[in-house]
């Protein structure tokens, strides 16, 4: 099956460090693509380059301009380095000769390196209760003063206490995530699950509208299960416009899947 995931973060081999790609519009928060949709594109083209290391299992990304839906974008990619379990990989997303984000990913085998492991070592945290999705609230249903063209893609129900804003004294969101045309959740799902949730501000000052990422951290720790992804986001650190946000993923199997950091920018 052709999900429309793979399809539109696929990018076209132009050479071995240039690969091309017409961004979708039905990716955005807005006007602007969503800042995971961005990195998945540039992570697919990234991963060409290592093969045998084929999962990104930590990105920094710094997002300097918003990209352009519709328009052409050019992906500069380049090894950094190979190493003996992990491969360093950089990567530049490009529209009009300007770039829009540029990231550093460290590519491995988490399969091959859970296989080489000596011991069982396993340290986790566990995640929220939640009711189940279809008791949750679709985000298309909260008050956030912004379209959501991403809506088409993602299906994303917000835990109904954290539906309603100015209910709470703390920023969090928690709820569930996956993708409407029932594509796998895996490896490279992950930064884009972790960027689609409403900002967990939210709660405390309701529809904001676009809230654009800065920089985004991610880390993949383990392959998901398939299923519903469950997530969990927070701020503790707001100052003035500027806010840091903390999230974490589990699969339906209660399996920490992926944590994120993104320092995010309150436009109004």
């Amino acid at each position: 099956m052709n999900y429309a995931f793979d399809t539109e973060t696929t990018s076209e081999k132009i050479s071995n460090d240039h690969w091309q790609l017409e961004l979708s519009s039905d990716w955005n928060i807005g006007a602007n693509p969503n800042g995971g949709y961005l990195l998945a594109c540039l992570l697919r083209a990234m991963g060409e380059l290592v093969p045998d290391t084929p999962d990104p299992i930590a990105a920094t990304t710094h997002y300097l301009r918003p990209g352009l839906p519709g328009s052409v974008a050019d992906l500069r990619v380049g090894v950094i380095r190979f190493g003996r379990r992990t491969a360093t990989v950089s990567g530049t997303l490009e529209q009009d000769g300007k770039p829009r984000i540029n990231c550093t990913a460290t590519f491995s085998d988490l399969e091959g390196m859970k296989r080489n492991s000596t011991e069982a070592r396993n340290l986790t945290m566990s995640p929220p209760e939640l009711p189940p999705p279809d008791q949750c609230t679709t985000r298309s249903a909260l008050a956030q003063a912004v379209a959501l063209p991403i809506m088409n893609r993602l299906d994303i129900r917000v835990d109904p206490q954290y539906a309603e804003h100015g209910h709470h004294d703390s920023a969090i969101i928690t709820g569930w995530i996956k993708f409407k045309d029932q594509r796998p959740a895996d490896l490279l799902a992950l930064p884009l699950f972790c960027d689609a949730f409403p900002p967990s501000v939210f709660t405390l000052y309701g529809p904001i509208g676009w809230v654009p990422t800065i920089e985004l951290s991610v880390h993949a720790r383990r392959k998901p299960e398939p299923g519903w992804i469950k997530g969990a986001f927070t701020t503790g650190d707001l100052a003035g416009n500027l806010f840091i946000e903390d999230g974490i993923l589990w699969d339906e199997r209660d399996n920490l899947v992926a944590r994120s950091r993104q320092l995010q920018l309150i436009l109004s």
